[in-house]
């Protein structure tokens, strides 16, 4: 059995897939430090989700041969410490319309608390990352468009309203999870700056330090002319990757300037409202902000 635990639970659009990878990248070095990482590369693979390796209630998998502890044991290989990174645990980002779910991750403490059930006594750091409201709803719009490529902005701006993103409210319901441990959140705005320490708390201290981080952004979102693009061509009838397509075609640069879902004056004033949810969740009980 491994000795502590850490679930990294995104959110989307936070700069977790930079995250995965640059963990995945390092797991060599992670292994020799006692430290075994599991990211979407191995937990999406048919049978292999956190649901269905720990038969939580939201699995549509067949019930797994083993349990719970012997899962850990079977991870762990004999390492002390297991390192999850997972954003879909918490739950959908948007549904097949493009219409997120309000309060943010509505079941996300429920699935979780499964999870950490199952990994009893062992009370698992919870990792989270947030960002500023209207960005995040840009990012979100951007993502959208693989799968829902007829989505127009305004369409999109109506069915999610970005002051209903309260940041605040979801550490209060994940910090409310029994047996949790501590809860650790930074801004993804502050993401670059504060790898290392993210990296430590995730790792511990002395492994950190050492990890090769990725210099490059991931997943770029898309660019004014990528996100027209694609909304003329799923106008037109035409099928296929129409946002990937397009992003390949319109990647962001100087030419090319990033899609904004609201005007200036709003970013403002979601920025605002975001300080104050920041300023609530440092004050959390149980909840370290980087």
């Amino acid at each position: 059995m491994p000795r502590s635990i850490a679930v990294h639970i995104g959110a989307h659009k936070t700069a977790s897939t930079h995250l995965q990878k640059t963990l995945h990248t390092n797991k060599a070095l992670l292994s020799e430090d006692d430290i075994r990482f599991f990211g979407p590369n191995y937990l999406r693979r048919k049978g292999r989700s956190l649901e269905a390796m720990f038969n939580l209630s939201f699995s549509n998998s067949p019930a797994p041969r083993r349990k719970p502890h012997d899962q850990l044991a079977f991870l762990a290989k004999g390492h002390n410490r297991l390192v999850f990174s997972e954003e879909n645990i918490a739950g959908r980002l948007t549904d097949t319309q493009g219409r997120m779910s309000f309060p943010l991750y509505p079941d996300a403490p429920a699935r979780i608390a499964e999870l950490v059930a199952a990994f009893a006594p062992i009370q698992p750091q919870i990792f989270l990352a947030v960002r500023n409201p209207a960005a995040y709803m840009t990012s979100v719009y951007s993502q959208t468009l693989f799968g829902v490529p007829n989505i127009g902005p305004r369409t999109f701006r109506m069915l999610n309203d970005w002051r209903n993103v309260d940041w605040a409210e979801y550490v209060t319901r994940l910090r409310a999870i029994p047996n949790v441990g501590e809860i650790v959140v930074w801004r993804q705005e502050a993401y670059a700056q504060n790898q290392r320490p993210i990296l430590r708390k995730l790792l511990r201290w002395r492994t950190g330090p050492r990890v090769d981080v990725l210099e490059n952004r991931v997943h770029r979102g898309l660019s004014r002319a990528a996100v027209r693009t694609t909304l003329e061509l799923a106008a037109a009838g035409e099928t296929g990757s129409l946002a990937s397509d397009a992003r390949r075609a319109f990647p962001v640069n100087d030419e090319n300037q990033p899609f904004k879902l609201y005007a200036t004056p709003t970013f403002a004033q979601a920025e605002a409202v975001y300080a104050a949810q920041i300023a609530q969740i440092q004050a959390m009980d149980g909840v370290i902000v980087l």
